[in-house]
């Protein structure tokens, strides 16, 4: 496991080991997952309220999706804006994207959504899928004007709109199945013309801004990433490509192999992060999608709806820097709920002080006093009692206890979150 770990190999004066003491606290905190990230998908845009919708609608809908994306705990966004060589904004370049309404409409929906996310301090990435341009079809990466093409995408966007930075995803070459058209471009030479792309690509937004960031998210899958164009060793030891870099690790710790249950997404998370070694941020991939997945290999998603909690605790235990989840629809699907709901257990730091109250008959407790949670979410606290006989409790939290038994009160927090208290009365 690869932690931030101190080695002492000689004796230290008070001072020094004090000041070392500071600098290992602050180092250690500066990789406590500082981006906390969402990805907006295409697929989403219905879910989010922004298909085919006039302008005061799309504006409304938009200022009420970043509110809830805040309120979530999130401060990155990385929005899909040229899902298919097309775009959600009105481009010189490419063609209207379809999937957010059937016609262009009247107004510019890139506008609003920056405008919108950065009235919550949300950070505004584009997301583009580079090469694609049907779900079969790919622009050739080893033709100068695809780069061209793709690099005057990226200027159209930076040198019109107030983004944070640029965000490519994992579809590069086409896997090497049999009968796909590139079958016989060798990883060197897709790793050779893809570099050409990004590198290019990094030039132009840091040429234009250099504060604006650049970011790739590959497959977690090292291997097969590697096969489709990624080279991970030059993106990761140089500074001629990118700023950081999310490989997608959608994968439980229940994981079956032929030699039984892996802990897989601990061990491609070690992978990784050796594999960045601190030379540039590391942001983790998570599968919100996945949750409820009824699978034969990873069965870790039906056994548990705590994942994602589990794994965000874990990678604050490495030298990562953040996490984004895909995506945003899963938050209300059924089984994302439930995974999601302890997420936000875990954001709210909603717990008890003491999981057991005792009462004496006819008196009154104020629950709150035993509640642990942070104060913007404390006003979005419910409460129930699963035997009023015994113990009611009020809108604001007072138990009133009634007569001698046991009880158990429910508190609901903000997206589904809940915890269970014992009362015992008297």
């Amino acid at each position: 496991m690869k932690k931030i770990m101190l080695h002492i190999c000689k004796p230290l004066t008070i001072i020094s080991a004090i000041l070392l003491c500071v600098l290992l606290y602050s180092q250690t905190n500066a990789h406590a997952a500082d981006v906390k990230g969402i990805w907006c998908s295409y697929v989403d845009y219905e879910d989010m309220g922004l298909y085919n919708k006039s302008e005061s609608e799309f504006t409304a809908n938009a200022d009420t999706l970043f509110k809830r994306i805040k309120l979530y705990g999130f401060n990155t966004v990385y929005f899909q804006v040229r899902p298919y060589n097309d775009a959600i904004y009105p481009s010189k370049i490419f063609k209207w994207c379809t999937y957010l309404a059937p016609s262009k409409p009247d107004y510019d929906p890139l506008s609003i959504l920056i405008d919108k996310a950065h009235k919550y301090n949300l950070s505004f990435h584009p997301w583009i899928n580079p090469y694609r341009v049907t779900t079969e079809k790919i622009l050739n990466p080893a033709k100068a004007s695809t780069i061209n093409h793709i690099v005057a995408g990226v200027k159209e966007i930076i040198e019109n709109y107030d983004v944070d930075g640029i965000h490519f995803d994992d579809y590069f070459y086409p896997s090497k199945k049999k009968g796909m058209p590139y079958n016989k471009v060798s990883i060197s030479k897709r790793k050779t013309n893809v570099n050409k792309m990004v590198k290019s690509v990094y030039k132009a937004i840091k040429d234009h801004n250099p504060e604006l960031i650049f970011g790739i998210s590959p497959s977690g899958n090292v291997e097969y990433a590697e096969s489709i164009g990624c080279d991970l060793k030059a993106w990761t030891t140089s500074d001629d490509y990118i700023d950081y870099i999310i490989p997608q690790l959608y994968w439980s710790d229940y994981y079956i192999t032929g030699n039984g249950k892996t802990e897989y997404y601990t061990e491609t998370l070690d992978e990784w992060t050796d594999l960045v070694d601190g030379m540039k941020d590391i942001y983790i991939g998570l599968a919100l999608y996945k949750s409820g997945l009824k699978s034969d290999v990873d069965k870790g998603w039906r056994k548990s709806n705590h994942n994602i909690t589990n794994q965000i605790s874990l990678l604050n235990n490495y030298a990562c820097d953040g996490y984004v989840m895909f995506s945003y629809r899963y938050i209300f699907t059924p089984d994302g709920k439930k995974e999601f709901a302890n997420y936000m257990k875990y954001v709210s730091g909603l717990k008890l002080k003491k999981p057991v109250i005792t009462i004496k008959k006819k008196k009154t407790y104020n629950l709150n006093k035993a509640i642990l949670v942070k104060k913007k979410y404390s006003s979005y606290l419910t409460y129930s009692s699963d035997n009023k006989r015994i113990a009611t409790v009020s809108s604001k939290g007072t138990i009133k206890a009634i007569k001698s038994g046991n009880v158990w009160i429910t508190i609901k927090g903000i997206a589904g979150s809940k915890i269970k208290c014992k009362v015992k009365v008297r």
